[in-house]
């Protein structure tokens, strides 16, 4: 579609000779008193989606007054609500006027629905968004995106539908937004009765001017109360309080506090995130750079074998009590039982996948027991059935080893030592490794003279890099399908108790170089395959995520924006940058954020080398720990967290984990602290219990078992 025909459509469209103008724009828009249709210069985008969005703005230039802009003067934040059911009523108008325009509303709409122009690519469950962003969903992208309601909301949904004038909208925009707003009030009370809120922390939002407190002296400031133009202000008793400009506001209530937090909460995001990308289409002022890994050779090799860590750990063991090695037996034997189970379903389900891929075919020879029934079937010859020999399987596993995992790094490390286990009981080749930012790869040994003349050189390069061009990212070998018997078994008491290990030189825990890591194994697994004859590989994390952000070649942070000089003006150039894989010729969106590097990096290796790749996040089962696991594996989320933290609480009563899912893994379990050690140990019974303590210890253990066997058999669902 070109400008002129655009622009002439626009025009028959509105039914009046309305100006169309081309200009450099953010968004299309449509001046209602002077009667101005400006169109962007939009870029990549169909004749479908340019016509549904020209539509949409006659739309506004036929049935959009200036009454629609009135109550916003009272409350701004209705905004969004308005847009949405303004867009909702404007067009259904227009397809009821044209209906051959209704095709061209659905398809441009849908188009931009799979390129996540509302943005809840990353919503797990339509559920966690705001009513009326379900709203929107349901009618731009229709019934199929999977929004549902309940039967109080269906009543909006049905009023939107329904409504036929300004005021109309108005008022039921009033109406979902006082909705939501209760809505919301009352999860952020139910939320505030388990993690109160602090007032403390409410005294220390409250913003203070002190240079200006200096200046004023109290003997000449009068202690009055004045408004912005200079009038007293006097409270109901007829007294004046001091109010000084520029001092301390009075303490917000908790009330007060839970209200702005739930109004921040409703807000439209889909329409504001809709409004963004279309900017993003529109405006010329937004520069793209495209980054790629540098998949080099280190300047030094980050790999801490496991013979070294054993020998630089032999401190660890005077800290190793008696009842430590008592512990550490138990921890055996139980863990026994989970890998017995673990290696039964990896096999059984191996043996499935070979079932499937069997091939029969007929040979030659007659089968002599088929002969009698030669007047009722003609398949009277032998078969024989082939079946295909199973892949070899590969496993890596990444450990988080920084100070954010302290909480939970004993049981992580268990969770680790038993799929290490499987691994060396199933004979599959893996290599466990914890990244780290503490261990000094250098050691005193190498020319500083040479050494900055190599990291000159990596500078010198174009590429993302990390921590990995100054030596302060290692990976220590924890475990390998090399070892033998005892230094697995020796491994595995150094750590047992994680602590320990921060009494030896390197071992403490530090940054999060997660990125780091995933960046060596891009050019680390196709070598690992290859080495071993991996035909299935699987790629396993182990962390909190939030990793630290990669640097650009010139040892700088992505940057999100810069200042240029457009139609003489001095202007923010908005800067959106991609990964960029050379092999595959796919693109990764990211900014400076640890989060959507860690994303895209992982759908780099899986859409490369088409590995299984699983997460497991260990946290606490605590709101805040679960709102940090959605916000540092989630970037962009646009959901709401509450109920999202809700639904996986209530998954940890279920199931007793829970999943979540496009981080860039085919899945992120999340496991709660106290649900992670898989026991399947016997029942004992003592003559001195009653029937009901017995019932209770067996409901107990079948539950635990139960929980054992979900998360397990998710797992070697992924992986076998």
């Amino acid at each position: 579609m070109t400008n002129t025909s655009s622009e002439l459509g626009a025009k028959l469209l509105a039914n009046e000779d309305i100006s169309v103008i081309r200009a450099r724009v953010s968004t299309a828009s449509f001046d209602i008193k002077n009667r101005v249709l400006t169109l962007p210069q939009w870029k990549d985008l169909t004749v479908t989606v340019e016509g549904m969005l020209i539509g949409h703005e006659v739309g506004h230039a036929l049935y959009t007054t200036d009454d629609y802009l009135e109550p916003l003067k009272d409350n701004y934040k209705l905004k969004g609500y308005l847009n949405i059911l303004e867009d909702v009523r404007i067009e259904k108008l227009m397809k009821r006027k044209y209906p051959g325009i209704r095709k061209t509303m659905n398809v441009g709409y849908k188009e931009l629905n799979d390129k996540d122009f509302f943005g809840v690519k990353k919503v797990q469950d339509f559920n966690t968004l705001n009513l009326i962003d379900r709203i929107n969903l349901y009618f731009k992208a229709g019934f199929q995106c999977g929004v549902k309601f309940d039967s109080e909301e269906k009543q909006f949904v049905v009023r939107a539908e329904r409504t036929e004038t300004i005021e109309e909208v108005v008022a039921l925009g009033q109406e979902i937004y006082d909705y939501s707003l209760e809505k919301a009030i009352e999860r952020k009370k139910r939320s505030h009765e388990t993690n109160p809120i602090d007032l403390e922390d409410l005294e220390d939002d409250v913003e203070t001017d002190d240079e200006d407190e200096d200046n004023f002296d109290d003997d000449t400031f009068d202690s009055s109360e004045y408004d912005e133009e200079g009038e007293l202000i006097e409270d109901d008793d007829g007294d004046i309080r001091q109010w000084q400009a520029g001092r301390s506001q009075p303490s917000k209530t908790v009330d007060e506090k839970i209200e702005e937090e739930a109004e921040a909460e409703i807000e439209a995001k889909t329409d504001r995130v809709f409004e963004e990308k279309l900017k993003e289409l529109a405006d010329e002022g937004t520069e793209y750079r495209y980054w790629k890994l540098d998949e080099r050779d280190p300047i030094v090799n980050p790999v801490v074998g496991y013979k070294t860590i054993l020998e630089e750990t032999v401190g660890v063991e005077e800290y190793i009590t008696a009842s430590n090695r008592k512990d550490i037996d138990k921890f055996k034997v139980d863990s026994n039982r989970v890998v017995n189970y673990l290696i039964k379903e990896f096999e059984m389900r191996k043996s499935a996948s070979m079932y499937k891929r069997a091939q029969t075919s007929k040979i030659g020879s007659l089968d002599m027991k088929k002969i009698w029934g030669y007047q009722l079937n003609d398949d009277l010859f032998k078969r024989v059935t082939v079946v295909q020999k199973g892949k070899n399987h590969g496993m890596i596993f990444l450990l988080d080893w920084s100070g954010s995992m302290d909480g939970v790094i004993d049981d992580t490390v268990k969770q680790v030592i038993n799929l290490a286990m499987f691994c060396q009981r199933a004979q599959i080749p893996y290599q466990v490794f914890a990244f780290t930012t503490q261990y000094n790869l250098f050691k005193g040994e190498y020319d500083h003279g040479k050494l900055a003349a190599k990291k000159q050189e990596f500078y010198s390069s174009e590429g993302l890099l990390g921590n990995a061009v100054n030596g302060d990212f290692a990976l220590l070998e924890f475990f390998s399908h090399k070892m033998s018997n005892v230094e697995f078994n020796l491994m595995v008491r150094r750590l047992f108790t994680a602590r320990y290990l921060n009494y030896c030189d390197g071992y403490s825990m530090g940054g999060t170089p997660l990125n780091e890591a995933l960046s060596y194994m891009v050019d680390y697994l196709p070598k690992f395959m290859r080495s071993h004859g991996v035909e299935k590989m699987s790629l396993i994390t182990l962390t909190d995520g939030e990793g630290g952000s990669l640097v650009t070649s010139s040892g700088r942070y992505l940057d999100n924006d810069r200042f240029d000089v457009l139609d003489g003006q001095y202007k923010k150039i908005k800067i959106k940058n991609f990964l960029k894989d050379p092999k595959t010729k796919k693109d990764y969106l990211i900014d400076r954020s640890g989060t959507t590097q860690t994303e895209a990096i992982l759908r780099l290796i899986k859409d490369r080398y088409d590995v299984n790749s699983v997460g497991f996040f260990v946290c606490r089962n605590g709101r805040r720990e679960l709102s940090a696991a959605v916000h540092n594996n989630l970037a962009g989320f646009t959901g709401n967290t509450d109920i999202m933290v809700e639904d996986m609480r209530k998954e940890f009563r279920e199931n007793g984990f829970a999943s979540i899912k496009n981080t860039g893994r085919d899945d992120l379990f999340v496991v709660p602290q106290n649900k992670l050690t898989f026991e399947d140990a016997d029942i004992v019974v003592e003559e001195k219990q009653s029937a009901r303590q017995i019932a209770r210890m067996f409901t107990k253990q079948m539950s635990g078992q139960r929980t054992s066997r979900v998360l397990l058999n998710q797992f070697i669902g992924y992986v076998a």
